[in-house]
């Protein structure tokens, strides 16, 4: 059971904070507004009290955007039940001949040394929304808040927690930010060889063509670029 909002606002300084929406399983989903600068800190402390608090933190940008992010939990909007996960998200993408084909670029003209920053696209708003859901853990999220960011590609909030509890499982990977369409993950476990960055380019790809298609370019700049950084961005159109 989750710890009350008062008594975690006695463990964390918390910015005012309002009931704004009520989550899939009938939770509350608190919101308030912090400084751009602080935002990445704020959410930080409050990832490592998640266990002892219930509550997981989210980055959901500009305070003007909001309803947008909860759009998902309106009643004319929200499905009826639950959805199951989908398991197979990325397996069309991962096949053993494309990442074998990935994986020999890489090791001739990748360095997997370099290490890329950590991007958080909080710290380069003026005010943005900290969101607090009552979650088991961070990649239950996007289904707790029946998210819509990549709704163009028929992705449901299940489909998200399957893929970002695979990447949790794989890479360490922890959900930080949801936006409008635009989904972040700090990531703790980067994968370091030809073939562990290949895999991971190819199911970056499976789950949003839109980084590649209208981003990067091309899978070899999303493996030399994004899978070397300590956070990972996802957008759909």
């Amino acid at each position: 059971m989750a710890m009350t909002i008062d008594d975690l606002q006695q463990l964390c300084a918390l910015p005012p904070l309002r009931e704004a929406a009520t989550a899939m399983d009938g939770t509350p989903v608190y919101v308030g507004e912090v400084d751009g600068v602080d935002a990445f800190r704020l959410w930080s402390d409050l990832r490592l009290l998640h266990e002892r608090t219930g509550w997981w933190p989210v980055l959901a940008g500009e305070p003007d955007d909001l309803a947008r992010v909860l759009i998902g939990l309106r009643p004319d909007f929200a499905p009826e039940g639950t959805a199951p996960d989908n398991p197979d998200l990325l397996s069309a993408e991962v096949t053993a001949d494309a990442v074998h084909a990935l994986a020999a670029h890489i090791a001739a003209d990748v360095d997997l040394t370099r290490v890329g920053g950590t991007h958080i696209s909080a710290i380069r708003q003026s005010r943005t929304t900290l969101c607090l859901v009552q979650a088991p853990a961070g990649h239950d999220v996007p289904a707790l808040l029946n998210w819509p960011g990549a709704c163009n590609y028929d992705l449901t909030g299940a489909d998200h927690r399957s893929v970002l509890r695979h990447f949790h499982t794989h890479y360490g990977a922890e959900l930080v930010t949801l936006q409008d369409d635009i989904l972040e993950l700090l990531v703790h476990h980067r994968p370091t060889t030809p073939q562990a960055v290949a895999t991971a380019t190819l199911e970056h790809y499976a789950y949003c063509p839109d980084i590649v298609d209208q981003g990067v370019g091309s899978l070899e700049a999303l493996a030399a670029g994004q899978l070397l950084a300590g956070s990972w961005y996802f957008w759909w159109d």
